[in-house]
């Protein structure tokens, strides 16, 4: 397959967006930037003439754009929750403001690489939501991309990296960004890839600028004389609390960068206007420390435990991510796995980009990597979906069940194939009679959820349906279309 395939990683504090170009000469790689090969930030401005303003300028200027309308951050958090945004008195809901984010971007990037985004592959968190992936691909196309495919973050992280990885047989890849914590651990056959377990957690490096965001402010608090005058945090104004989370994101960074103490200073900070505090790395320290052991060891022991595999058997460990960049988490991860075995690839901030990119090279190649079936009453699990047979786009044969006793309900357990991952339980209302028919479908969309649904024939129509979503899937991945 030749042309030019694009893979967009949207973040909760960094976008990356990589152009693969392929011709009978080979395979470049385009890094579609802000200022250089820089990812955009994630940061949206609208003044109060409705002017739309994105990414790193946003960030440099955000103090006077505050001024001049709002600044919003962290928005890809937002999608699926059906909550609304006021912005300068108008209310948008989530789906808009990612719209315009990837409208702008699409725009900055025709007029700077002059490359049209019309489409593209989107790389996911492993806890994206079934309604924010539905809205992800409605933002996009509101923006004008069609999004044609998506993959998991940390998946799509080990495929622009599968060179630093050949002749090993089981890889483990950690993205930890600004919102999410990814975790994928892969065998590698030849030129297949299996997720043997994906797993993911909602923590990253916007938890780290909030909590340090809040002991500072409580700081304050302390050194005010007339305590009639303190507020907590969460009182102070949207525009304040974003100022405050700003600059102690950039303590963040330049701790990390250079383990010195910082001397934070933000000025017209509500009634408390301008104030200074030395942020000292003991204190950045005791911030950062317990989220690395009680969230991101502990999301590392699951993921392990779930593919049933020793950090000993771990060949080699992928970090990706912005937050990956904080000294203790590189520490921590070193000390558990070995540095030997820890790669840290160049531009890491656009690798989940560049492996989105790869899928339309991939082609349709990928199916799951595991079965999801129904418990039966003698606790043998009947089939829906089959191991290296179906995959997305797959759609289920209609099965029927029947009562095994005169019951007012029915009990399904959706698991895996060996039963030790339960994927939900559906509850259905029935007639109780021996003859009642219990009708099951399924299918794998586009989005990578299997959902299936399950009625009874005998119940009315607005008891009738129940249904479950599955959102965590492994899949397998044959690489055979690119590999060397």
């Amino acid at each position: 397959m030749t042309g030019n395939f694009i893979g967009i990683d949207f973040g909760t504090t960094n976008t990356s967006v990589v152009m693969i170009l392929k011709d009978q000469y080979g395979e470049r790689i385009k890094l579609l930037g802000e200022n250089g090969e820089f990812p955009f930030a994630s940061l949206l401005s609208i003044d109060y003439n409705n002017k739309v303003q994105i990414g790193n300028e946003v960030k440099k200027n955000r103090d006077s754009l505050a001024e001049a309308g709002q600044v919003v951050s962290s928005f890809k958090t937002l999608l699926g929750t059906n909550k609304k945004l006021r912005i300068n008195n108008n209310e948008f809901t989530p789906v808009e403001v990612v719209a315009k984010y990837l409208e702008c971007l699409k725009s900055f990037i025709l007029k700077t690489h002059s490359v049209d985004i019309s489409e593209a592959v989107f790389s996911f968190p492993v806890d994206f939501s079934p309604e924010a992936r539905t809205e992800l691909r409605e933002a996009a196309k509101m923006a004008g991309i069609k999004v044609n495919n998506l993959i998991s973050e940390s998946t799509a992280a080990y495929l622009a990296t599968r060179e630093s990885t050949k002749g090993l047989s089981r890889v483990m890849v950690i993205d930890w960004g600004g919102g999410t914590l990814d975790i994928s651990i892969l065998e590698i056959e030849g030129s297949i890839v299996k997720e043997t377990t994906v797993y993911g957690e909602k923590i990253g490096g916007d938890d780290i600028d909030k909590e340090l965001a809040e002991r500072i402010h409580s700081q304050f608090n302390l050194k005010i004389d007339d305590k009639s005058n303190c507020v907590q945090f969460n009182e102070m104004s949207y525009e304040q609390r974003d100022k405050m989370i700003s600059a102690c994101e950039r303590a963040k960074i330049e701790i990390s960068e250079d383990g010195e103490d910082y001397l934070l200073t933000i000025r017209n900070y509500g009634n408390y206007g301008t104030k200074t505090l030395m942020i000292s790395n003991d204190m950045f320290s005791d911030i950062v420390k317990p989220i690395i052991r009680n969230k991101v060891l502990n999301a590392i022991d699951i993921a392990m435990n779930r593919a049933e595999v020793s950090k000993g058997s771990i060949d080699a460990v992928i970090i990706a991510g912005g937050s990956s960049n904080l000294r203790p988490f590189a520490d921590a991860i070193e000390n558990v796995f070995g540095i030997e075995k820890i790669i840290r690839p160049e531009k890491f901030q656009f690798i989940s980009a560049q492996g989105a990119a790869m899928m339309p090279l991939i082609g349709g190649k990928f199916k799951l990597n595991d079965d999801i079936g129904i418990v039966l009453s003698d606790e043998s699990i009947f089939p829906l979906f089959r191991k290296n047979i179906d995959g997305v786009g797959s759609k289920g044969d209609t099965h029927t069940f029947s009562l095994v006793e005169d019951s007012p309900d029915a009990h399904f357990i959706i698991t895996n194939g060996n039963g030790r991952i339960v994927y939900g339980k559906v509850d259905i209302p029935t007639k109780g009679f021996l003859k009642e028919r219990l009708i099951v479908n399924s299918s794998i969309d586009f989005d990578q959820i299997a959902r299936i649904s399950i009625k009874s024939d005998s119940v009315p129509d607005e008891y009738k349906n129940n249904s479950v979503e599955i959102s965590k899937l492994t899949y397998y991945y044959d690489l055979s279309d690119i590999v060397n």
